[in-house]
């Protein structure tokens, strides 16, 4: 009997005018929305290449370990066609220097702020607002409109049991839903293969299809939602009334009330506090290393410190001649200065990343209060899919991290803690004899033939890659949150149709 009710409700549901707008609706902005997304996908994958390309190129140029500061680059995620999430808010590029942690370049806003209010184009915008609204509509009328018709009382005369009627009416809009999904997601990947830049891995296909069952999964507790109301109320239009309301609330008050209500409970503290703390650790790297760098130039009388630089790599200079004071000076100051910076880096970190923490925390918070509404929880999903959302930028700046401190080790093997000569100059003990003697006659071989260049292959690369695995275990909370709404929902309706007066 369930399925013939179902049977009954789908092929009803087909040939209603909601459901072919809704379903020609979807697939038009899919195929709207895709070559414009896939465009700027390959744009954004150009430019990263092209600055990768580029960063490489600048290794090759290197001469001493102390001109050695690239800048890694986040490769823009494939699937953010589907989410874009926070991917073109947040910075994709991190300088790495000896004497600061990793700085993450943000991306520009430009000078409208008021630009924030709109949502970023994507996929899922179609899926979680379009069909979201369809869902909706679909449902309202499921059990108010046929008491309307008088439809509900003859099926009920029938001895047909009512949790057969809801279970059948449930499995009759979750295929009618079905439809539009399905074809959405056809359209757009269709498209997807047009552009040959954009190519999907074996992990990106699995995300797409955990994409896609986790919309059938929100889909259906947007019609669960709609079923309540329907089965709470005498009147379609009331339900409908009902239903587009808590839409509203789901789509615009809770996201945006609950970013308030975070600021509120949990105000961040102020940034003339963190920037007073740095700049106070940056005086006493300046009074140490000053320090130490006089007690060593006080033990031996440095009197001819002078050195001819050169441009070299990332834009820096090196020493290409020098005296023998400033050579030996150097030679001596490099490992007590170094480790200072890195030190007093690592101190700046504690107190930048401590405020950090405060401004994650009240985004986490504001991020749990909305959880509130299934839209943000679908919206969580797809953008954790998607590799697009706030902890995936923080995995980026975590790596920029660790990535800094494998340059440091190399190069500390390098240059025996940065003593060696190779770490700032390519002049030779012998070279720096003749340099008083000979200045322009150095500089002139130099031009005609230059120094070697840095032996780099077994430098470390940067690797940024999201693990499957992790980004799966991510979305199992907000996907339990979608499974939850639809069997309370559901439940819900079951409990008010039970007491449902037919007559």
């Amino acid at each position: 009997m369930i399925w013939k009710i179902a049977k009954k409700e789908f092929l009803l549901n087909m040939m209603t005018f909601k459901f072919a707008v809704g379903t020609i609706v979807c697939v038009v902005l899919m195929a709207v929305f895709m070559p414009i997304l896939a465009k700027d996908y390959e744009e954004r994958l150009k430019t990263y290449n092209g600055n990768v390309a580029r960063n490489e190129a600048e290794l090759r140029k290197v001469r001493v370990y102390k001109n050695i500061t690239p800048t890694i680059f986040r490769s823009p995620s494939v699937l953010s066609v589907f989410s874009a999430g926070l991917e073109k808010q947040l910075g994709d590029s991190a300088k790495i220097e000896l004497g600061t942690i990793p700085e993450i370049d943000a991306a520009p806003t430009g000078d409208n702020h008021y630009l924030s209010i709109f949502p970023v184009l994507d996929a899922s915008l179609v899926l979680k607002i379009v069909l979201s609204l369809l869902a909706i509509l679909v449902a309202y009328d499921t059990v108010s409109g046929e008491k309307e018709r008088g439809t509900l009382r003859l099926i009920l005369a029938n001895r047909t049991a009512r949790h057969e009627v809801l279970l059948g009416k449930f499995l009759a809009g979750l295929l009618t839903l079905i439809i539009p999904i399905t074809s959405a997601f056809i359209v757009g990947l269709l498209m997807l293969q047009l552009y040959p830049m954009v190519s999907l891995s074996g992990a990106d296909w699995i995300r797409v299809g955990l994409m896609y069952l986790a919309s059938l999964i929100f889909i259906s507790a947007m019609y669960n939602i709609g079923l309540l109301f329907s089965c709470l109320m005498r009147r379609a239009s009331i339900s409908l009334v009902l239903g587009l309301f808590f839409w509203v609330v789901c789509v615009v008050v809770i996201p945006n009330g609950s970013v308030y209500v975070a600021t509120r409970i949990r105000p961040l503290e102020s940034r003339e506090k963190t920037d007073g703390q740095v700049a106070l650790i940056r005086r006493e790297l300046n009074t140490e290393a000053r320090s130490q760098a006089m007690q060593i130039y006080e033990t031996q009388s440095y009197q001819h410190m002078s050195e001819n630089d050169v441009p070299g790599a990332f834009g820096h200079f090196y020493v290409g001649g020098c005296s023998k004071d400033f050579f030996e000076f150097w030679q001596k100051a490099y490992p007590v200065t170094e480790p200072l910076r890195i030190k007093y880096a690592d101190k700046i970190w504690e107190v930048e990343h401590g405020y950090l923490k405060t401004v994650w925390k009240q985004r986490y918070f504001a991020d749990n209060l909305s959880r509130i509404s299934p839209i943000f929880s679908y919206e969580n999903v797809m953008s954790i899919l998607a590799g697009t959302d706030l902890t995936g930028f923080q995995y980026f700046t975590g790596r920029a991290k660790a990535y800094r401190s494998q340059i440091i080790e190399h190069i500390r093997s390098k240059t025996n803690n940065f003593s060696s000569p190779s770490y700032f100059t390519t002049c030779s003990r012998e070279d720096v004899l003749e340099y008083d003697k000979d200045w322009g006659g150095k500089s002139a071989r130099d031009a005609e033939n230059p120094p070697s260049l840095l032996n780099l292959q077994d430098f470390p690369r940067f690797v940024h890659r999201l693990d499957l695995a992790e980004s799966v275990r991510r979305v199992i909370p907000d996907l339990a949150l979608l499974i939850f709404a639809n069997v309370l929902f559901f439940a819900l309706s079951f409990v008010a149709f039970v007491k449902y007066d037919v007559r």
